[in-house]
């Protein structure tokens, strides 16, 4: 009988449905059952790459002002996390998964609950913050480690020392053919030089892509008003000359493609992402902090032959969760 792997993403972003993806394909190429499941953004790109999913209710932070989100907190945030927390919960006993891979912390406490030997994935150590987030998330690894079989970490320099308890690996980027789940897609895209991934949280693109293309730059946008949603990124991070960015899924789908990457972060743990890229000098990786440096970077790299050089980590991530299985 063929092992079962659960798989729940957090609902808050696209980014972790993304990096849930090559995961679960990885799993399913060598055999392993996979169910997979948490909703939000990134659902449609699951649904899109043939997973099933249960219907989760979908969890959010919100409000502008301190009345506002205290409303929000009261009437929406706690009684969706409720409802989330059961209907994960349910799921996993029904579906009574051998090992679950999760980066939401309601499947976590059911997994505890239900015995459930479980494996936490992440983009973030503690080395990349001060104590302002540094000190909360050392506290989230220790109280994970207490309960779950590991962490397995996602990086770009999944060649540094692995933290106590935490499995560094590759970026996990979403490979495949461009065809794949589109009816009418070409076998091929035509080279171009520019995409921008604003991601869910980025701004200033517009403006970017105006000046871009004034400049003379072919410029795609993913989530405008012309672009499809695709299936899978590769394809087309392999196709432009560079890409800008802001998430840790985007620049995945970047590097193990070969494209150089422009970060352009706007949020504390993009920030510190881009941070330690830019002070690693990475090859074909660079940091932006503004639309001018963001032009400049795109034309330093328009007009070379460097690449970054990763390799996918999916392969590494499921010999970890099926180290003790086998």
């Amino acid at each position: 009988m063929s092992p079962k792997v659960a798989i729940v993403y957090w609902c808050d972003g696209a980014g972790h449905a993304a990096r849930s993806i090559p995961v679960a394909k990885e799993l399913e190429s060598r055999g392993v059952d996979v169910v997979i499941g948490g909703g939000g953004q990134g659902e449609k790109f699951v649904s899109m790459n043939g997973f099933d999913q249960p219907p989760f209710t979908k969890v959010s932070v919100a409000g502008s002002t301190p009345r506002a989100f205290l409303e929000h907190t009261l009437f929406d945030l706690i009684p969706s996390a409720v409802r989330r927390f059961r209907e994960i919960y349910r799921w996993l006993k029904t579906e009574e998964p051998e090992t679950l891979v999760t980066d939401d912390i309601f499947a976590m406490f059911a997994a505890v609950l239900l015995g459930i030997d479980f494996y936490r994935i992440d983009h973030l150590t503690t080395d990349l913050f001060g104590p302002v987030w540094g000190t909360p998330l050392k506290i989230y690894n220790a109280v994970s480690l207490q309960f779950s079989d590991g962490i397995i970490v996602t990086s770009l320099w999944e060649d540094e020392p692995d933290p106590p308890g935490i499995t560094r690996v590759g970026p996990l980027a979403q490979e495949g053919d461009a065809e794949e789940g589109e009816a009418n897609a070409e076998s091929t895209i035509e080279p171009y030089d520019v995409l921008l991934n604003p991601g869910t949280h980025g701004e200033d693109f517009d403006e970017i892509r105006r000046r871009l293309e004034r400049m003379g730059y072919d410029v795609r946008t993913v989530g405008d008003d012309e672009w499809e949603t695709k299936p899978t990124m590769t394809p087309y991070t392999a196709a432009a000359d560079v890409v800008v960015c802001t998430g840790f899924s985007s620049i995945a789908d970047t590097v193990v493609a070969g494209t150089p990457c422009v970060i352009y972060p706007f949020l504390p743990f993009q920030k510190a992402i881009a941070d330690r890229a830019d002070t690693m000098g990475i090859e074909g990786i660079s940091k932006a902090t503004s639309v001018e440096h963001v032009i400049d970077r795109v034309v330093e790299y328009c007009g070379s032959d460097v690449q970054p050089s990763y390799d996918n980590g999916a392969p590494a991530f499921v010999d970890r969760v099926l180290a003790d299985r086998e």
